[in-house]
């Protein structure tokens, strides 16, 4: 049966260091911190007990971090998309806040490739219902390219639930925890929600589930 499973990103490095952003090259884009990537590295047991085609992950630090610890123990390479990417949020942001580019990301990151053609790009400022729909969208886009494989896909909270809404439509938001997997399956010409938000691969459980992306 195919599938469709979205993972979070693990912990955050300003998420457990607040002084952070005062230092760093790039505040709006962190990476994992240490217990962030023990959760990747735990997600990524999960997903080599999975099967799963291919891996497409959100541009962002800690998605890519994240996915490269999955791909590692799942031995496959990960495709970067824009389109799962941040909420662009002006609240949070006072310009774009635009990742690396995919071939920068990928001479660090030895699982990325950078052969993946977008299927969107996010706009700035964004809503909350456009992220949404580009979310939605881009899952949309990626399933139809792919529609023999069972994917992952690594992003954010937002992420999560955008490609919820774009799949299944409106569905309650309950917060999305840390390092989570959330599971689609295709049956027919619908999906459906098999699973959501599990951490049971997580030794010291779910964290920082109400925390923004």
């Amino acid at each position: 049966m195919r599938s469709l499973w979205i993972a979070r990103h693990g912990n955050r490095q300003d998420f457990v260091d607040p002084d952070w952003h005062a230092t760093a090259d790039r505040p709006h884009d962190p990476g994992l911190s240490p217990d962030g990537v023990e959760q990747a590295r735990a997600l990524g047991r999960r997903i080599a007990s999975l099967s799963v085609d291919g891996i497409v992950a959100s541009p962002f630090l800690r998605a890519v971090q994240t996915a490269q610890q999955v791909a590692d123990l799942a031995t496959h390479t990960v495709r970067l998309d824009p389109g799962l990417g941040e909420w662009h949020n002006a609240d949070w942001f006072e310009t774009s806040p635009d990742p690396l580019p995919a071939d920068t990301l990928a001479e660090r990151f030895e699982r990325v490739v950078p052969d993946h053609e977008p299927c969107l790009h996010p706009s700035f400022p964004e809503p909350k219902a456009d992220a949404f729909d580009r979310i939605g969208r881009t899952a949309q886009c990626l399933t139809e390219r792919h529609p023999d494989a069972s994917l992952l896909l690594v992003g954010h909270g937002i992420t999560v639930q955008g490609v919820l809404h774009g799949l299944l439509g409106d569905v309650p938001d309950p917060g999305c925890p840390l390092a989570s997997l959330t599971h689609l399956v295709h049956e027919g010409t619908h999906w459906r929600l098999a699973m959501r938000n599990d951490v049971s691969h997580l030794e010291r459980g779910p964290q920082a589930a109400d925390r923004r992306a």
